[in-house]
């Protein structure tokens, strides 16, 4: 195969008049956007790993016979969940994330119906 030049990320064309102005107004769009696109994914997934810890829990105390095999129950979620999703299913993520639930046991809160659509 040839090997193919790199482009130039230089234009030296002539700057045409309030060109800053548009080129700056698309700039603070897109860091915006970037922003924005952050914040979301990081309330997102901080509602999700409280719903994982919220349905992990619920499961473990359904009954005392269940209570007494969390570790097991972590152990195998995390082995199935890593198995379907990849990285980020630990046995000590999930630990982590019944820990959430258990320091901050919020019920009904409006994004709270997304996770439990039953409740």
């Amino acid at each position: 195969m040839a090997k193919r030049g790199k482009r130039s990320l230089t234009y030296k064309g002539p700057q045409p008049a309030g060109y800053d102005a548009v080129l700056f107004g698309i700039t603070s769009l897109l860091e915006g956007a970037r922003r924005a696109s952050a914040r979301s994914v990081n309330a997102i997934m901080t509602r999700t790993y409280w719903g994982i810890g919220c349905r992990i829990v619920e499961f473990e105390q359904e009954g005392e016979e269940r209570a007494g095999y969390g570790a097991e129950i972590l152990k195998r979620l995390s082995a199935d969940l890593t198995r379907r999703f990849g990285r980020g299913s630990s046995r000590v993520n999930l630990q982590n994330m019944r820990l959430f639930y258990r320091q901050w046991p919020i019920r009904q809160t409006p994004s709270d119906k997304w996770l439990h659509p039953m409740m």
